[in-house]
This record gives C-alpha cells, structure tokens and sequence, in this order.
C-alpha cells in the first residue's frame, strides 16, 4: 500500500499550509503585522543609509564639484592626448586666466577672470555660487563677485564692459595670476575685450590681489596650445583611477619632482564615498569601520525581529499541534511537516514586504523632513529620503531571511512531534491544586494574586516575547539617551573650560585683509581677543630626544599613539601645528616668559603633552608631562609632510627661544602628541608660502577668538558675521558663540532623538502587538480555568481584578529585567567618561523612563480591560463542555 505522502506530495502540503492559514485568521493577521512592521524597519534603517551617503556625496559634490583627478601644469596642447585616452570618460577644463584692468572709478583697478568651458560649469562647484543671473554660456560672457556691485552700484547684470586686457610684470617677468600684488609690478596691455555681465556669484577674493573675482566662458578650440590650464577629469572606471592618472600624466609628458610625484592630485573625499581608496588605505580608512558597525546593527536588528516574528509562528503552530500530530500519525514525514510552515510563512510574508517598501519610504520621508526642520539652522542644508530599487531589493531581501529565520525554529518543533504527544496535547493549564504557592503575593493580593502569578509561571513561553520585546525597547531608548547625556556633560565641561565666547574663522586662501581685521577688534563690548593663524607640520625625532617624564609615563605605548604618531627606522613623526600669532601677542608672551626678542627663525615651543591619553574621562586628560628634551637655543628641523598623502616635503629650521610648559590663551587645543610651535604672523606668512598649493585654504585659514561680556555673545557674533559678509564670501568664514554652539547641540540632539524614538517606537508597537497576541491567546487557553472560577462565584469585579493583577505583572516584569541592565550600562558609561552619579543623573532624563514605565502599565492594563469583556461574554456551561478547550 503507498500512502499519500510517500509521493511527490508539495502541492498537497502546500494546500494544507493554506488551509491552516485561513483557519487561523487572527493568528496569521498578527504574524502579518509582525512581519510588517519588521520589515518596514529594515526597509526604513536601509532608506536613512541610503539618504545619508547620498547626501555626503551630493554636499560634496556642490562643495567641491563632481571629478575624479586633477592634472595641474598643462598646456592646452596636451588636451588631445587626455581626450583620446581610452580611459577618460569626461574633460572638465578650466584656464586661460585674464587680467582686465577697470576704469579708475571701480574700487579695485582689476577685474580677474577664470575662465571655464561649458562641461566645467555643468559639474563643478561655481555654478552652485550664483546668486543672480546666471552661468556663462558663451565666450565674453561672465559673472562676477559681489563685491564689485557692492563698490559699483550702477552697474547691473545685462551690462557690457570694455577693458584692457593685459600682464602684471616686473621688469621682463610675468606675475603669475594667483600671486598678490607684489612691490614694482605694473600691468602691462596686450588686448581690447568686451565683457557682458551675466550673473553675480557668492566670491571674494583678498585685497591683496587687488582685483575682483569673476568667471566666464573658454571655448577650448580657440586656445593655442601654449595655454595654461587645469584638467578635472572622470575616469570610465573610477576604481582604477589610483592606476590611470599616474600613466596618463606619463602619457602626456608631464615631468615628475624631485621626490618622483606628477603635478595631479585626487578627489579623495569623493572617491572614499564610492569605497575607492589609493592602495594600502582601506583598512585605514573609515569605510571598514562604519560597514561593521552597519551590519552588526542590521544582524541585530534582524535577530530581534526574528525571535519576536518567531513567538508569533510558535502560537500559530502549537494552536494546531493536534491536526500536526495527526497528519505524521498517518504517513506526514517531519520534513513535510517543517515545510508546511515554511510555506506559511512565505505566503504570510509576502504581502506585508511588499507594502513595507512603501510605508519604509513615507516612514523615512517623514522622519528625516521633521529632522531637517531641526537641524537645516545648524548644517546650513537639509537631508531628503533618497529611495532606489537597490533599497527595495536590499530591504526585501533581509525581510525574507529574518522571515525564514524566525519560521525555521517552530519549523524544526513541530518536525520533531510525536505522534501520540502531539494528539494528547492540552491546551488547558496547570490545576491550582498542583500550582506553586506563593505566599508573598497571597499576602499583597490575595487568593488571586496567587491565581495570577501561576498563570505567568504556566504560560512564560507566551509572555516571553513580549517580557524581551519591551525589555529591549526600555533599553534601546533609554541607552541611547544615556550616551548623549554623558556626552553632554563633557561637552558641557569643555564650553565651561573655554576662555573665549565667539569665535571666527575666515578662510579666503589668502592672507585677510588688514581693514577687515581692525573692524572686528572695534566691535562693542569685546574685553580680549586673540588672532592666529596656524598649519599642520611634522619633525622626527629619536627616543633619545624624548623627555624622562615622558617616558616614564608610557611614551608612544599608548592606544592615542598609534593614531597621531608614525614610527620609522627607529625615528618617531611627532605632529606639529606652526602657529602664527600677532606680533604684539607674540612679544607679550616673549615677556611674560622672561625671553627677549631675539633673531627672524625663532620660535616659542609649547613642550608639554598629556599624560595618559587613554585615560577615562576629560579631566584625567588635563595632566601633562615635558614631551621633548629641548634647550633654548636648539635647532629643529620642521616638514610640511605631517602625512604620507601630502605631496609636498618642504623643510624649514626654526630655533627655540623658549620652552614653555602651558599653551598660551588663544582659543585653542591641540590634538593628543602635537607639538604646538608659535611664530610671529608675518614670520608665519614666509613659511607657508613655500607649502605645497593644495594645502593653501588650509594654511591661510586665519582665527580669530573674542571674550565679550556674559549675555552678550550672540549678539556680538550676529555683528561679525555681517562684518565677514561684506568682505568674504558666505562660504569663507564662520562663526559660531557659546549661546548659539548651546542651542545647535540642543537641536541635534532632538533631530537624533527624534531618530532614536522613531525606531524605538516601531520595536514598542511589535511589543505591544505581540504583548496582545500572547494575552488574548492565553486567555483563550484559559477559558475553562475562568468558566470554572466563575462557576463557583467569581464576579466580574473579582474577575477584572485578576486580570489587572496579572497585568501589572506583564507589565512589571520588562521593567524589573530592562531596569537593572539599563543601570549597569549607565554605570559602564560613566565609569568610561569618568563622570559622576550626580553629574549624570542632573541631566539623564528621569521623567521620560518614568513616562514610559507608565504608558507600558497603562498599554497592558488596557489590553486586560478589553480581554476582560471577552471572557465575560462567555457562556459558562458551553466552555466547560467544550472539550477543545
């Protein structure tokens, strides 16, 4: 005899899983939202992803335009080669500089034109500068900055201009377009050009220069070959990029240094957000670090659903445990029995995914639009929901597998029944006469508070998804406002350490211009100031050359080290920062270390580095030992090659005339194992000029840090900043006070808060779906044990306050798991940021926990009331007749 399921029986247990499905609507419904929520989850935490990295590239983009490599000291003749190189995909050209000199009345005697082809202006940043008119689309055509129609206010976009065009010389040399004004130069006419005023564009450019910014149109046929320009290029296959540019700047004839570098340069940022890295730098970078930190969060996230999606398929399984026993009774194999569920699930899955897409991307929408609304103030820009099929794909993809996991261990239980077990199984739960006795409870509630505590014990396999599921929402919530608020404490106690209230930094690419300067000095109500300018450097030195104290201390054998510190033939790159104060500044602190002014190269040394980095906490890290072994008179060797990816290796000597022990007041910390050197500005000023050209913004970047009087600061940086405005342009300085860094923090952390919750509350509502599901399913399981409690006079009030006894005790027991863990990680995090219980628990947001703890109870008892009902409409004979009960 061959029984049915010895053949090829899918189509049969396929049937049968659709049977089960409808049987079991309720319990299939709740496994749907279960389903839904969680993939709505992955489908919204892969959206933020998506939306973030798509705005990092976009905003980098806009800042710096859309290109691969640079090639720099090119002739327009070199051109053909670049265009015909199999591996470019797109010539962006930018070159054949003018020199136009304006009429007398002008303002600034020049006007200095860079000129852009049209692909350029398409890709590149100074489209995204104009703030009226419109970009050059023809040759003549240009835009010029703002701060011409600022000095020439009768001059409107539409207007064409007749100039000279010509040289700045000195004697037979040409001054090359990028250089200030330089003492004996004069301009020499070479042409007549017409020029027609298109738009205005948000630059500026410093005085010294003499002129004002404008850009127009190139026509790249029209160049002779002798032409300077500059090249940005795309590449067709941008992760060979690290391998293309060097052999096309070969191919081209471009010469290489003394050091064996081609005058290129790539755009690293961008290429780092598509995870192309120059070779060797990957692991090093931060892409490794924030894709673990992903997929531990996504593995996470898919575990937690799949144990709570999990308890769903379990309620569903063991409500037809006899059917299941039945069927292996007559010939089902356990491998039919486990695909049966699987089968289930697919079908109870697909349908909620699907609709996740969607709801994840209007969950997304929402929750980024209200975080923009906060933070837009702060970042200047505003983040969209950036959806792609990728996401859907990605998204759907994880929600099959948490799906298939959560399916697998129910699927694996049933597969593994007994035949007899399985049509033996009561559903009924365990008699009072053989329960456990709990006297404490007696005492506090009574005989039902004993009833209720045994139906807890006889049904924890229910009640533990949703005990996990709260637990975890408790401790997600809650722990993510713990880290915040000991990061607001040190935050805190940083502002409170720094001595001045607003701050500014300009960063034109040139020296600031002296009129802009004495105009900040003269604002009201300033009782200090301190301006600077700084660069980054490097010297290296033997461990002979390291203090005692230093090396008593641990040396470079800390954790920080690693990171600052490059070790090499025995010899240590220590990080400098070449600091360039006012000359007044920098006398005074020549006094006030009892040194006299001495010769042009000397410079004071700040020799002192903090103990133990690795320290906990920010005010263990305020201890500092001697770094170096110096003495006044010493030579040190500084180079501009403070990293291997810096291309330029200038060196310069600088003697030290001082060494003092404490940096003085400027405004400024400096990073672990930096050495501070400080200079006069103008001594400063000679130095960098001879620093590689990519690092100019960075090294004319000037500060300037004001103390002004308590309350006022805001208002004193408002005046800056219109200041700044009138001779930079908006994207060239910043500024920033203690009143407006205070409430920026404040908005962030609500714009991440706001994320935060938003997470957290689709984790509560499968907590609280899945609490209702294992409430109303034990209940139905308890349905005689109620009928007969009721049979021997249980009224409805008794009754109602057995299930708020049990319902307090639902709701209680999340709180007594999740609330000692959330203390242990509270207390693992201030032990961390050494800070105290007090510091902590001024800021930790008391009443959100007990807000929450009162919502859960109040949620639970809700859920009780309406089950309450339940139960009472049931007719006492019926149930106990009935025997499936």
């Amino acid at each position: 005899m061959t029984l049915p399921f010895e053949n090829d029986t899918s189509r049969i247990v396929k049937r049968l899983a659709k049977q089960n499905m409808k049987a079991n609507r309720r319990t299939s419904i709740s496994i749907m939202v279960a389903i839904l929520i969680a993939s709505t989850f992955l489908c919204s935490l892969c959206t933020f992803v998506q939306s973030y990295w798509n705005q990092s590239v976009q905003q980098e983009i806009a800042a710096y335009g859309d290109w691969d490599a640079q090639l720099l000291e090119i002739h327009a003749g070199q051109l053909d080669l670049i265009e015909n190189n199999e591996n470019i995909q797109t010539i962006m050209v930018k070159g054949d500089n003018q020199i136009a000199l304006l009429p007398a009345a002008s303002g600034l005697p020049y006007l200095l034109v860079q000129n852009c082809d049209g692909v350029y202006w398409g890709a590149m940043r100074e489209k995204n500068l104009i703030l009226r008119g419109r970009a050059p689309q023809a040759p003549g055509e240009i835009v010029v900055g703002k701060s011409f129609f600022e000095q020439n206010p009768s001059v409107e976009i539409g207007d064409r201009l007749n100039l000279d065009l010509g040289e700045r010389r000195i004697g037979n040399t040409t001054v090359d377009f990028l250089s200030p004004i330089q003492s004996g130069e004069e301009f020499v006419k070479t042409e007549k050009v017409q020029y027609t005023i298109v738009g205005e564009i948000d630059m500026t450019v410093s005085s010294a220069y003499n002129g004002y910014p404008a850009y127009g149109w190139l026509d790249t046929a029209a160049l002779s070959e002798d032409t300077g320009i500059v090249a940005y290029l795309q590449v067709t296959q941008p992760r060979k990029v690290y391998e293309i540019i060097p052999q096309i700047a070969e191919d081209i004839g471009l010469q290489p240094d003394e050091f064996g570098d081609y005058p290129f340069r790539y755009h690293t940022a961008l290429l780092g957000m598509y995870g192309i890295y120059a070779p060797g730098h990957f692991l090093s970078s931060d892409l490794p670090k924030l894709a673990l930190a992903l997929g531990l969060v996504m593995a996470a996230s898919m575990a937690v659903f799949a144990y709570i999606i999990r308890g769903a398929f379990s309620i569903s399984a063991k409500r037809k445990v006899k059917e299941l026993g039945i069927l292996k009774s007559i010939g089902m194999t356990p491998r039919q029995i486990r695909m049966m569920i699987v089968y289930e699930a697919r079908w109870l899955s697909v349908l909620p995914i699907l609709v996740s897409v969607g709801l994840g991307y209007l969950f997304s929408y929402g929750v980024l639009a209200a975080y923009s609304d906060l933070t837009q103030e702060v970042t200047g820009s505003r983040i969209t929901a950036s959806f792609s099929p990728w996401v859907a794909v990605v998204s759907m993809i994880l929600s099959f597998l948490t799906v298939r996991l959560a399916a697998s261990g129910p699927a694996r239980q049933m597969g593994k029944l007994r035949p007899i077990e399985a049509v033996k199984e009561s559903w009924s739960n365990p008699s009072l006469k053989k329960s456990a006795k709990h006297p404490i409870l007696k005492k506090c509630f009574g005989f039902l508070g004993n009833i209720s505590a045994n139906s807890m014990t006889a049904n924890k396999r229910l009640f533990r998804t949703c005990t996990v599921t709260l637990s975890l929402c408790m401790l997600l919530m809650f722990s993510f406002l713990a880290v915040f608020s000991v990061s607001d404490i040190n935050n805190t106690k940083a502002e409170q350490d720094s001595h001045f209230n607003v701050n500014l930094t300009m960063e034109s690419g040139q020296k600031i211009e002296p009129a802009l300067m004495e105009e900040l000095k003269q604002l009201p109500h300033i009782e200090e100031q301190a301006t600077y300018t700084m660069a980054n450097c490097a010297i290296w030195v033997s461990e002979s050359e390291l203090s005692e104290e230093f090396l008593s201390s641990g040396g470079f054998g800390t954790k920080a080290a690693g990171e600052y510190v490059a070790k090499r033939d025995g010899r240590y790159r220590i990080p400098c920062v070449l600091i360039g104060l006012e000359q007044d500044a920098y006398e005074d602190y020549l006094m006030q270390s009892g040194v006299p002014y001495s010769e042009q190269g000397a410079a004071l040394i700040v020799n002192s580095v903090v103990k133990n980095p690795d320290s906990r906490g920010y005010e263990a890290k305020k201890d500092m030992v001697p770094y170096l072994k110096l003495k006044e008179g010493q030579s040190l060797e500084v180079t501009e090659k403070f990293l291997d990816s810096i291309q330029g290796d200038y060196r310069f000597d600088v003697t030290v005339s001082s060494a003092l022990s404490e940096m003085p007041e400027i405004g400024r910390n400096i990073a672990f194992y930096t050495l501070p050197i400080l200079v006069p500005m103008e001594r400063y000023y000679e130095i960098i000029r001879n620093f590689g050209e990519d690092r100019a913004v960075y090294n004319y970047r000037t500060y300037m840090n004001l103390l002004v009087e308590d309350g006022l600061d805001a208002e004193v940086q408002a005046q800056a900043e219109q200041i700044c405005g009138t001779y930079l342009g908006t994207s060239d300085f910043y500024t920033s006070s203690k009143t407006q860094r205070a409430l920026d923090r404040e908005r962030l952390t609500d714009a991440t808060m706001l994320i935060v919750y938003s997470l957290t509350a689709l984790f509560g509502i499968i907590g609280i779906s899945s609490a209702a599901v294992a409430i109303l399913n034990s209940l139905y399981q308890r349905r005689k044990e109620f009928a007969m409690l009721r049979s021997v006079g249980l009224d409805r009030k008794g009754l109602d306050r057995l299930l708020h006894i049990e319902g307090f005790f639902l709701g209680g027991k999340p709180l007594v798991i999740g609330l000692p863990i959330l203390f242990l990680i509270a207390a693992v995090l201030m032990w961390m940021q050494d800070v105290t219980f007090m510091e902590f628990i001024q800021v930790f947001p008391l009443l959100g926990l007990a807000a929450y703890i009162v919502l859960v109870l109040m949620v639970i008892s809700g859920i009780y009331r309406a089950a309450s009902r339940r139960i009472r409409r049931d007719i006492i004979v019926e149930v106990l007749k009935d025997e499936n009960v």
